[in-house]
């Protein structure tokens, strides 16, 4: 059973570099507190990738100090090689071959049982809550919350799911889920994005494994699944989902909030986490896909028309062109990822052949890891055998016309909160700010006012900037918004929650 922690604020979260490394290759680490290659900015920056700017990040709500943190896979074993992982209960322990059917964090001593917490528990998350029948309960919800700016109409990333809870909670109350909630111009409300895919579905215990366990479930989006039972993947999960890919159509150069949640159900023993690639938020205009005859890296004619039209149309374009290779389900997992590869790269040769520069071009390889249909009949195997090309949005662009806009800004001594629209709010505000381009840490405290601190929003952005703030869950009244800028106030501003 995970300890029970109360709601842990950044502020006061103590993040000593960790390092468990009992695979050899698969290494997960806390965030430093202090500046450098593990801090808690660096990590939330690194999932950001092309066509995506990062402008602000909280830590709402942890079920522990190390229910987050980076990994790292020198073998790529599920399509990723590092990136930003969030359990529902610790991190410390996962870097090993599922030695332990019960638990998933061996800074627990024991399993300690099943027993449902009492009705005064909060360390749940009422969003997630939403998204369950039965009006079940969560414990240890691990949030993250983040304001990106997409440069172009579609925004994507990749993750993985995985939990103790399989195969034994298939088909029961058990069912630990995670949202990704995204909130912004074209999209309604709020819209969860981690869903199985062409269906509104939550991704959780209950909607993609292999059936069985103890409550003798049949399958459930089986194609989308992978058993760990043998400890093949170097994670101390049961199960996991394959590499997943979220898209959102978005409008570029607007501000979307995004909120990452994931949380227990029922009870709060047998972890679950969800790995988010790094790099992987990004924002492209199109997509094409070259398709491939088995066991085949050759361009056939007709895509190498395709590519032609592709290269003389971007060879001189501010983005990148993101290729990535893939495979079908047959043969072996290395095989698979040298043949993923061997495409990518020959698709990157042959735009370079056509003017195309090396250093607009990323290439990525997922083998078998990441398909887009299911590999149950040659129909889905050939939709596989692809790489995909996603021509990502333009940052230039965004940064130009920020540096037009904050030269026009009145030149000042110091950084300061500028306003909060709409003020009163119901639900959401967005806070602006100035700050100074030296000042190496920014951060808006919001508290009530009593004085109790209700979230803590890190800008990442220097010159003209904003956050927005989510006080949907909080009660009506007035509330205080802090500007601090390395360790001093640089603004106060009063809002008001009309809920």
């Amino acid at each position: 059973m995970k300890r029970n922690y109360a709601l842990t604020l950044i502020a006061g979260m103590s993040c000593a570099l960790l390092s468990a490394q009992y695979n050899g290759n698969f290494k997960v680490f806390s965030p430093s507190k202090e500046n450098g290659p593990y801090s808690l900015e660096k990590l939330l920056q690194s999932m950001a990738g092309d066509g995506v700017v990062l402008k602000s990040y909280s830590i709402t709500k942890t079920s522990s100090d190390e229910a987050f943190g980076f990994f790292e896979d020198k073998q790529g074993r599920l399509g990723m090689k590092k990136g930003l992982i969030m359990t529902t209960g610790g991190i410390a322990g996962l870097s090993s071959k599922n030695l332990q059917a019960a638990m998933s964090n061996n800074t627990h001593a024991k399993a300690e049982g099943r027993e449902v917490m009492n009705a005064n528990d909060n360390t749940g998350y009422d969003d997630l809550e939403k998204l369950l029948e039965r009006n079940q309960k969560t414990f240890d919800a691990c949030v993250i919350e983040l304001d990106v700016v997409p440069t172009a109409d579609t925004l994507t990333f990749n993750y993985v799911f995985g939990s103790e809870e399989y195969d034994e909670f298939v088909g029961s109350s058990y069912n630990d889920v995670f949202a990704f909630f995204i909130s912004g111009k074209g999209i309604k409300n709020v819209k969860n994005l981690a869903v199985v895919p062409n269906t509104k579905t939550p991704v959780s215990v209950n909607s993609i494994n292999n059936g069985g366990g103890s409550y003798g479930k049949s399958a459930s989006n089986p194609a989308y699944f992978v058993s760990n039972l043998d400890g093949h993947v170097g994670l101390e999960y049961d199960g996991v989902t394959k590499l997943m890919e979220i898209k959102q159509a978005v409008t570029p150069y607007e501000t979307y909030h995004i909120k990452l949640a994931i949380a227990d159900v029922g009870d709060n023993a047998y972890d679950s986490g969800v790995l988010i690639e790094g790099r992987s938020i990004v924002s492209y205009e199109k997509k094409y896909n070259v398709l491939y005859d088995k066991n085949s890296n050759k361009i056939e004619s007709g895509y190498q028309h395709m590519l032609d039209a592709l290269a003389a149309e971007y060879k001189n374009y501010g983005g990148k062109i993101i290729l990535t290779g893939h495979t079908d389900s047959e043969g072996g997992e290395a095989e698979s990822q040298e043949l993923s590869c061997s495409r990518a790269y020959g698709v990157s040769a042959y735009l370079q052949s056509k003017g195309v520069k090396e250093s607009n071009i990323i290439i990525d390889c997922k083998g078998q890891n990441m398909p887009a249909n299911e590999n149950y009949n040659e129909t889905g195997k050939t939709l596989n055998r692809r790489v995909e090309l996603k021509i990502t949005g333009d940052n230039t662009t965004y940064y130009e016309n920020k540096t037009i806009a904050d030269s026009k800004t009145p030149v000042q001594e110091k950084s300061s909160l500028v306003k909060n629209f709409p003020n009163p709010f119901i639900g959401t505000t967005t806070i602006e700010a100035s700050i100074l381009p030296h000042v190496k840490e920014a951060y808006l405290l919001i508290t009530d006012m009593t004085g109790k601190v209700m979230k803590q929003i890190y800008l990442v952005e220097r010159g003209s900037t904003s956050a927005l703030f989510d006080g949907g869950n909080l009660a009506e009244g007035i509330y205080n918004v802090t500007l601090f800028t390395d360790g001093s106030v640089s603004g106060n501003l009063k809002i008001v929650n009309n809920k």
